[in-house]
């Protein structure tokens, strides 16, 4: 990719800085901050998160709200390019408004407090023509006065009116900052699909993977090799899983061991699978810890349902799975762009059960390098450039270079 010089950007951001899995805003603003300027503001904790964390009922770095930590600290870099994060005071908790109006009193007044601090953090970096990245955070977008913002760019990972914890003026507030954003940068195929009605410039950029981090475990000796086969499934469970149908996947394959490496936010799921031998969970992992784990892991698993909600998703596992050269089976919910070739696709439980034995016994080192081939496209750093690359052609009308091309420069730099 031809060298551009340092820009400017300020990542507004509703994904946590610090959390007990990986985002996808944060991995991009990394790659960014290896050539870029990047300022990323933290998730606006409320008052009520902070008596959480002040209890002991909620784990995140609360001292740095009240100021007893820096709120403001350089995480990598130097002051010409790096990444520097700023933590927010405590702000209202207004969703737990059912007003509309005075919802938006609320963020206006959270919107006044905290941009006071997000100014200042940009003039101590001496900021200018700024890129904001807005990612998922219309709700003090919409009110914020930034300084010095010459572009405006909203990221969109999930469909805001299928969330089911983001309800009432969620929907409304996006469409206003929609409205006042240069350009939208969606993370799927389906969501761009949904959002095509906007007369704004949409362009796509799917989730990546620490492509190295995996594929370094590739022939690592397996942690129950010459104990019995094992199916594995990394990351939440919630109500985006196929209980029913995992459920008699698990019960028709006695002799396959059955991994669930993850938190459990439906506890409907754990009370249905422990009770068969051939089930075992595992509490999460920090991210860096997850390629370890799936050492164990014959074929990956991604059994989701087929509704609105996972049809806008593009699971981070999938690309995990492939970047370790594993076979993935998954159900019909969502296109996973260059994926959909190298995956097993089952839409019912017997297709299920007998697309896993077929993974089981695959021995084709050529698909095996397929899935390599398109997780190593998928890399984090692969991500963050063709985003660069989507965000500097609009904002300075230079022209778009093609992602294979991308790719291809970005590994001869």
């Amino acid at each position: 990719m031809e060298q551009l010089k340092p820009k400017h950007i300020v990542c507004f951001a509703l994904p946590a800085w610090e959390a007990d899995y990986l985002r996808s805003t944060v991995e991009l603003m990394k790659g960014l901050s290896d050539e870029h300027l990047v300022l990323y503001v933290d998730y606006a904790y409320t008052i009520s998160d902070l008596i959480k964390g002040i209890l002991g009922k909620k784990k995140f770095e609360w001292q740095r709200l009240l100021g007893l930590k820096k709120r403001f600290r350089r995480v990598r870099g130097n002051d010409g390019i790096g990444l520097y994060v700023l933590s927010l005071p405590p702000v209202l908790p207004s969703f737990i408004i059912k007003s509309y109006r005075l919802f938006k009193i609320a963020n206006r007044i959270n919107a006044a407090i905290t941009g006071y601090y997000i100014n200042k953090a940009i003039k101590k970096l001496q900021m200018k023509n700024i890129i904001g990245f807005n990612s998922f955070q219309p709700f003090l977008g919409n009110y914020w006065t930034i300084n010095n913002l010459q572009f405006t760019v909203y990221y969109i990972y999930d469909d805001f009116s299928n969330v089911p914890w983001f309800k009432g003026f969620a929907s409304i507030e996006e469409e206003k900052f929609i409205s006042k954003a240069d350009l939208i940068v969606v993370s799927s195929d389906e969501l761009k699909k949904r959002k095509q009605k906007i007369n704004k410039p949409i362009e796509v950029v799917n989730n990546g993977v620490h492509f190295n981090a995996f594929f370094s475990n590739i022939n690592s000796r397996k942690l129950n090799e010459n104990y019995m086969k094992t199916v594995g499934y990394t990351g939440t469970m919630d109500n985006r899983i196929d209980l029913d149908l995992l459920e008699t996947v698990i019960k028709l394959l006695p002799n396959i061991r059955f991994l669930f490496i993850g938190k459990v936010r439906e506890l409907s799921i754990y009370n249905r699978l422990i009770k068969y031998i051939n089930v075992c969970f595992e509490p999460p992992v920090l991210a860096d810890q997850i390629p370890c784990m799936q050492r164990q892991i014959d074929v990956g698993i991604v059994p989701y349902v087929c509704n609105e909600l996972t049809a806008a998703i593009y699971p981070l596992k999938v690309n995990e799975y492939l970047a370790m050269g594993l076979p993935v089976v998954v159900t019909p919910f969502a296109s996973l762009a260059e994926a959909d070739d190298v995956v097993y696709m089952a839409n019912n439980a017997g297709s299920f059960i007998k697309c896993i034995e077929m993974a089981l016994i695959e021995n084709d080192e050529c698909i095996k390098q397929q899935r390599l081939n398109i997780a190593r496209k998928a890399d984090w750093k692969e991500r963050s450039n063709q985003l660069m690359e989507i965000m500097t052609h609009y904002s300075t009308k230079r022209p778009l270079i093609p992602n294979s091309l991308l790719t291809k420069n970005s590994k001869a730099s």
